[in-house]
């Protein structure tokens, strides 16, 4: 058992290392991509969906406005906008890792039990805040114009701290 695990683990290795993608070599300033995201987010256990934009500045600096809409879970659900800078590390073949930082607002909606007794509007049950992100993550170019990334953030927001996991495919242009 041992010797097929350890044969399978090889060759996922030099496939994952030999897959055809796009030269590293071939990323240039003024660089866009535009795409989808989901994933996970902690503060309420659920799922998120979004899309993200980025814009390469130069070999080493990345600009990544996002949108992303947390869905409802234990009764709360919220739309977060933030805009990072990613720090992009080339790995060679078309791989590459980045930090990210950047600032973050928040509008997180309480539904149901959380709404406070005496208000009636959605407006009242709606808590925006401004906050900041830091994390990481990585992306492969699969070919000229085919992106795919993962990443992680947690976002630091008074009262409604969270990691954030997501993966993205992406429209390179």
């Amino acid at each position: 058992m041992k010797l097929k695990t350890c044969i399978f683990a090889a060759t996922a290795m030099v496939a994952a290392f030999t897959w055809p993608v796009y030269a590293a070599e071939n990323y240039q300033k003024g660089e866009k991509t535009v795409g989808l995201t989901a994933g996970y987010h902690t503060y309420n256990q659920s799922g998120a969906a979004g899309v993200i934009f980025t814009y390469r500045f130069s070999r080493h600096f990345r600009l990544a406005p996002d949108a992303t809409y947390i869905f409802r879970h234990h009764d709360t659900d919220a739309l977060q906008l933030n805009v990072n800078a990613q720090v992009p590390f080339m790995l060679g073949q078309g791989w590459d890792i980045f930090p990210l930082a950047g600032l973050n607002y928040s509008s997180w909606n309480r539904h149901g039990s959380l709404r406070l007794a005496d208000d009636n509007h959605d407006v009242g049950n709606r808590t925006s805040r401004l906050g900041i992100n830091l994390g990481a993550g990585a992306n492969v170019t699969l070919s000229e114009s085919l992106r795919l990334g993962i990443s992680g953030r947690y976002t630091f927001v008074k009262g409604y701290n969270g990691a954030m996991f997501l993966a993205s495919i992406s429209y390179r242009f």
